[in-house]
């Protein structure tokens, strides 16, 4: 039975010498029977240069260990017999590779219940490890972007160079850190300016690919002969004027990140010579039929939404589900109003301005809230950029874009009907007055107590009584 199983199997007795050595271990070990069995040998087929690895139980001090478990037990004399001996171990050279090996054993005894010997089945488990130690580092490199990520926020509410606080950026956040600790594709969608490229390149530096160039490719190109060129680069003679052999994008990522920036624009045959590339078909230079092949990561970016570009015609189905591995949707900066102080100091800091968001003129804040931004982050930045130069509120809109109209301030300490509500006992009306006018002086003191019981004209012990009537909580 042992001689023709299929299962890599050997019995070895008390002399701690083979007696059967089968034929599926035979393939598995790469070693003959001949050569094993009734012979003193050492095991050096299992054996790495670096230190004596685990074979079974051949070797000294694991056959002590299985003699220490089971003993003299007797199947035959006792209902308690343990189950068989399992382990699991690499070696650093089965049949001329390394494999993980799970092996069992299980004693054997005489008719006078003595244990004679050993019988051992193994099991190559090498390819379901691989898996399994890819899978225990994929999740600590997760780990470990997310205690980045909480570090980071919780020190400036910054992931990397990546400035907000807002729920739905730490959310961004979120999927960057998973994003950068897989190998799959990323779509990146947001509007014009949200910073969609800053997003692609902080997932390059946190994933393994860090090292690595990170290139990018405009795919709203002129011309597809010139983007094909771009990427697959071109040999000498393919076309006029092409005097030497020029390497592609794809030659010089290898091993890096590859960001397409405006993803939807590439052709349909673009589209599927890029797909062969991403399947491991490899790609050919213009003008050549000699196969390359580059190993890289594709982050993609667009402003489109991309399964709207299939229905339409405009994007390959089977590229389109290649690229859509990981989607992460940047939102606008209208949509995430609460990190405009946090964006305008850093930029203001960036252009070496003494310039506070905050220390600007009440109006020039109120202005910059009630704006649309539909150039987002960008606009923001340019914006600022403007106003150090001019000076003046009127540089905050581009040309032909009005600004949306201020309402009159109230005169100090005036406070409309319609505010406080008809309908409210005037205590509640005056306990609703007074949390937001508090809530306010804390905005404008950039949440710095002291300043904002300044400004109230309280003391601090007096403003945090009221903070917690109030229920109002430090961001």
């Amino acid at each position: 039975m042992l001689e023709y199983t299929p299962i890599a199997q050997f019995a070895i007795g008390n002399d701690h010498k083979v007696k059967v050595w089968n034929r599926a271990f035979e393939v598995l070990s790469g070693v003959s029977a001949e050569d094993i069995i009734d012979t003193d040998h050492q095991w050096k087929i299992f054996y790495s240069s670096k230190r004596p690895v685990l074979a079974d139980l051949v070797v000294e001090q694991d056959y002590e260990k299985f003699l220490e478990i089971y003993g003299t037990k007797n199947p035959a004399q006792s209902s308690i017999v343990p189950n068989a001996w399992e382990a699991t171990d690499y070696f650093e050279n089965i049949n001329g590779r390394p494999r993980y090996i799970n092996f069992l054993a299980a004693p054997v005894f005489d008719h006078a219940g003595n244990i004679t010997g050993a019988v051992t089945t193994l099991q190559d488990i090498t390819h379901g490890k691989i898996q399994e130690d890819a899978v225990r580092r994929e999740s600590e490199q997760l780990q470990q972007q997310y205690s980045l990520f909480q570090s980071s926020m919780g020190e400036r509410f910054t992931f990397c160079n990546i400035i907000g606080k807002s729920r739905k950026m730490r959310e961004v956040y979120d999927m960057i850190a998973r994003a950068a600790a897989v190998a799959d594709s990323v779509v990146i969608h947001g509007e014009s300016g949200v910073g969609k490229e800053l997003v692609a390149r902080t997932i390059h530096n946190l994933s393994q690919r860090k090292n690595a160039p990170f290139l990018s490719v405009n795919c709203d190109a002129p011309s597809e002969s010139l983007l094909e060129i771009e990427f697959f680069g071109h040999v000498k003679g393919a076309f006029r004027g092409a005097c030497n052999d020029k390497k592609g994008v794809l030659c010089h990522v290898q091993g890096g990140t590859l960001f397409l920036h405006d993803v939807g624009k590439l052709s349909l045959n673009l589209q599927v010579k890029l797909l062969r590339v991403m399947e491991g078909g490899g790609y050919s230079p213009v003008g050549s039929n000699e196969v390359l092949y580059s190993d890289f990561r594709i982050v993609a970016a667009s402003t489109w939404n991309l399964w709207e570009e299939v229905q339409k015609g405009r994007l390959r189905s089977d590229f389109f589900y290649r690229l859509y591995v990981i989607p992460i949707d940047i939102p606008p900066l209208r949509e995430r109003k609460e990190d405009l102080a946090l964006l305008a100091d850093y930029f203001l800091s960036r252009m070496k301005s003494s310039l506070h968001f905050y220390a600007l003129p009440e109006k020039d804040i109120q202005a910059l809230y009630n704006y649309h931004w539909p150039g987002n982050v960008r606009e923001l930045q340019n914006v600022l950029r403007r106003y150090i130069g001019l000076q003046g509120l009127d540089a905050i809109a581009p040309p032909n874009i009005p600004l949306p109209e201020i309402p009159p301030a109230r005169p100090s300490g005036v406070i409309a009907v319609s505010d406080s509500g008809t309908d409210l006992p005037l205590t509640d009306a005056v306990a609703r007055f007074e949390k937001q006018f508090i809530l306010s002086a804390l905005e404008l003191s950039r949440w710095h107590r002291g300043k904002a019981a300044e400004k109230l004209g309280i003391s601090r012990k007096t403003l945090y009584r009221k903070m917690g009537a109030y229920g109002i909580d430090l961001p």
